[in-house]
């Protein structure tokens, strides 16, 4: 398998994961404003930075530059569709990348308008794939504290894994 083949890949099964993480976001969005630490990002900040990756990246495919962008949300359903749909048009659109372009063609990260640095395609894509599993592991140690359960992305969660004790040990009776 190619480089840009286990990135799809990759982005696929993150793209699940990351879905149900807005999924077990609180739907009363004044929670989003948590943030355990003055110096924290709040909740909302956190996906607002995130969720955007998949648009910046799909539009570098053709403009080899990667902008990146706050977007604010007003509900879970419309984070959970916004990402999905610039993740499924990224999937489409990297398909058509040629093997030369995807590991040598140079894009650049720009925050605000300023270029920050710029590295090769894959390299780039790589990072900001990183980069929102970093912040949504970030924002998995919220959701307790906004008053919801933690969703899967991994594994069991406790509330999971206490479920399963529970059936084991009516079943054992």
């Amino acid at each position: 398998m190619k480089n840009k083949e286990f990135f799809i890949s990759h982005w696929n099964k993150e793209m699940k994961r990351t879905l149900g993480a807005i999924k077990g976001l609180p739907s009363d969005i004044g929670k989003w404003e948590f943030k355990p630490d003055p110096k924290s990002r709040t909740a909302k900040q956190i996906i607002g930075h995130i969720l955007p990756h998949a648009e910046e990246l799909k539009n570098a495919v053709d403009s080899k530059i990667i902008d990146e962008k706050e977007v604010h949300f007003k509900s879970v359903d419309e984070a959970h569709k916004y990402y999905e749909t610039h993740s499924l048009q990224l999937i489409d659109k990297l398909k058509n990348v040629d093997d030369e372009t995807w590991e040598n063609k140079m894009v650049s990260l720009t925050v605000n308008g300023n270029k920050i640095y710029e590295g090769k395609m894959m390299d780039m894509y790589w990072v900001l794939l990183h980069d929102t599993i970093h912040h949504r592991g970030q924002l998995s140690t919220y959701y307790r504290q906004m008053g919801v359960r933690v969703p899967s992305i991994y594994g069991p969660t406790a509330e999971d894994m206490e479920a399963m004790m529970a059936a084991a040990a009516a079943a054992a009776k």
